[in-house]
């Protein structure tokens, strides 16, 4: 078997478990003093990953590279990115489509509108940062801000036509995982802005220049605000989430915080994150297998 990385391990472990009923949560799995079922190995994954990112961070506090504003502002975006797995992680493919009522919008529209607008954040933080750095002004004058025109947009992220014609097409998988194409580009590509080019400035349907810090944040909230929307049209259309999946939130936030601790510093913990992903993997097999027959 191949190995697989903590990301993986933990998506492992969320599909083995996204669909169990609150009855199945009590079937018997134990760790050492600890007789509380299939429901425990949930909280145990979610107590050894918390415990990870506190090690996480008081290493990288001590000896590793200095956590930036910048990193700081994409742990939390990134943090809304896992939430969203989480809530996605197992549904039916058939609620694609599926409007929760006249009028609103289905799981592909609102996915398409998260990836559109985060394509387009994304190259607007970009280029006012690369702007302000191509600017040789003195100290105490500030560049003009200029708008990347739609050319400049397509070659950086791709045409919106191309994007439009690959989301009618993919399934609930493909596009999360498009998506993740995207995401890890963006924490990537941001990670060096420096805390003086949060305030570089860009333009866009606005009309008025908005700082790179605000644009940095706006990815979050932005994706935090069709999240709940996705989160109402699931409940609309198939009740509210069971236990486990609720579980799996706090498991992908408990993933979110491991993650944070290394933007920025992309080697750090490796060791420690290969040795819980083999952890995992082996409590997804354990789980599996009770539920095999």
């Amino acid at each position: 078997m191949n190995e697989l990385n903590l990301t993986q391990a933990v998506e492992k472990f969320a599909l083995t478990t996204c669909h169990l009923t609150d009855e199945e949560l009590e079937r018997q799995w134990d760790w050492r003093a600890y007789r509380e079922g299939v429901r425990y190995a949930m909280f145990r994954t979610y107590e050894e990953l918390r415990t990870l990112a506190a090690q996480l961070m008081a290493e990288r506090s001590s000896k590793g590279a200095p956590i930036s504003t910048a990193h700081h502002a994409l742990g939390q975006y990134h943090g809304a990115y896992r939430d969203l797995q989480a809530i996605l992680m197992g549904v039916d493919e058939g609620l694609l489509n599926k409007p929760p009522g006249p009028d609103e919008w289905p799981l592909r529209i609102i996915l398409g509108h998260i990836m559109a607008a985060e394509r387009e954040f994304f190259a607007r933080i970009w280029h006012a940062v690369q702007h302000y750095r191509s600017q040789d002004l003195p100290e105490d004058e500030d560049p003009v801000p200029v708008e990347m025109t739609d050319e400049e947009v397509a070659d950086f992220v791709g045409s919106h036509e191309e994007f439009e014609r690959t989301m009618n097409r993919l399934s609930i998988t493909g596009i999360m995982s498009f998506y993740d194409s995207l995401h890890k580009r963006v924490l990537r590509e941001l990670t060096d802005i420096k805390g003086f080019e949060l305030e570089a400035e860009s333009l866009w349907w606005e009309g008025t220049p908005f700082t790179v810090e605000f644009r940095l944040h706006r990815l979050d909230a932005h994706l935090r605000q069709h999240t709940v929307q996705i989160e109402k049209t699931l409940e609309a259309l198939v009740g509210p989430p069971s236990e486990a999946r609720r579980l799996l939130r706090l498991i992908y936030a408990a993933l979110a915080d491991v993650d944070s601790m290394i933007i920025g510093d992309w080697g750090h913990g490796k060791n420690e994150r290969n040795e819980l992903a083999g952890k995992i993997n082996v409590r997804a097999d354990e789980v599996h297998a009770i539920f095999k027959h």
